[in-house]
C-alpha cells in the first residue's frame, strides 16, 4: 500500500518540479549564457571548439551551482511551512521515502534542464560533447544535494543558511587552503566546494580526474543525506 501509494506521487512531483522551478531553470540559465557567449558573438570571433570548451567551463562554472540552488532550495522545508505535508501524508506514504523519491525526480528533472540549456549552447557557439557537461552538472547536483537535504529537514528557511554554508566553505578555503593547525580542521569537517571547480576543467577537456576529490564529495554529501533521512524518521514533521 505504502510503495503504491509513493508510486502515484511521481507524476505530481514531476508535474509540480516544471511548474515550480522547471522554467526558472530555464530562464535563469539561458540569461546567464547568453551574457557570456553574447558579447563573443558580437566581436564576430568563429567560434571553433577550442573556444566553444572555454565558453563552456565559464558558463557552467555559474550556471551548474545557481541551478542546482534552485532546484534543491526548499526541497523538505517548503513543505513544513507551507503546510501542504497535510495533504501529501494524509495516504499511508512513508516520508523518507517520499524525500528519497522527490530528490531523484528533481535530479532527473535538473539534468533535462540542464540538457536543454547546453543544446542551446551548441546551437549558438559550436557541436560540443553534451555528456561530460551532463555528468559535471550530476556530480553537483549529488555533492551539494545531500547537504542541502539535511540543512532543509533542519530549518524551514534553509536557503540563506545554504548559501552561508557555501559561501563560507568557499571563502575559507580561499584564505587557509595553505595554513595548518586549527585552521586546516575547520576546512575538514566544511563542504568541499572547492573541489567540484577544480574538477570542472578536466571533465569538459577530458582529462583525469581526481577519484578521491570525486569520493570526497559524494561520500560528504551522503553522509549530509542519511543524517537528514534520519530526522525525518525521528522528528515530528509538523
Amino acid at each position: 500500500m505504502i510503495t503504491s501509494n509513493l508510486r502515484r506521487y511521481v507524476y505530481w512531483q514531476f508535474r509540480d518540479f516544471i511548474r515550480d522551478r522547471g522554467y526558472a531553470l530555464l530562464l535563469v540559465g539561458f540569461l546567464i549564457g547568453f551574457t557570456i557567449v553574447a558579447p563573443v558573438r558580437g566581436m564576430g570571433r568563429t567560434i571553433d571548439a577550442t573556444l566553444a570548451r572555454s565558453l563552456l567551463i565559464a558558463v557552467l562554472s555559474q550556471v551548474s551551482f545557481i541551478l542546482a540552488f534552485i532546484t534543491l532550495n526548499g526541497i523538505v522545508s517548503t513543505d513544513r511551512k507551507l503546510g501542504y505535508y497535510r495533504f501529501l501524508f494524509s495516504k499511508p506514504v512513508s516520508i523518507p521515502l517520499y524525500y528519497v523519491q522527490l530528490f531523484f525526480v528533481y535530479l532527473v528533472g535538473f539534468l533535462a534542464a540542464v540538457a536543454v540549456l547546453l543544446g542551446l549552447f551548441a546551437f549558438f557557439t559550436a557541436p560540443i560533447d553534451l555528456i561530460r557537461p551532463l555528468l559535471f552538472c550530476a556530480l553537483v547536483y549529488l555533492s551539494l544535494g545531500g547537504i542541502a537535504f539535511l540543512i532543509s529537514t533542519l530549518f524551514r528557511y534553509d536557503w540563506p543558511i545554504l548559501a552561508g554554508v557555501f559561501l563560507g566553505s568557499a571563502i575559507l578555503h580561499s584564505m587557509w587552503q595553505f595554513r595548518e593547525g586549527w585552521r586546516r580542521m575547520v576546512l575538514a569537517v566544511l563542504p568541499p566546494v572547492y573541489r567540484l571547480t577544480d574538477a570542472l576543467p578536466s571533465i569538459v577537456n577530458r582529462r583525469p580526474v581526481d577519484a578521491n576529490d570525486v569520493l570526497w564529495l559524494l561520500g560528504y554529501s551522503a553522509i549530509c543525506f542519511a543524517a537528514g533521512l534520519y530526522v525525518l524518521r525521528r522528528r515530528p514533521f509538523a
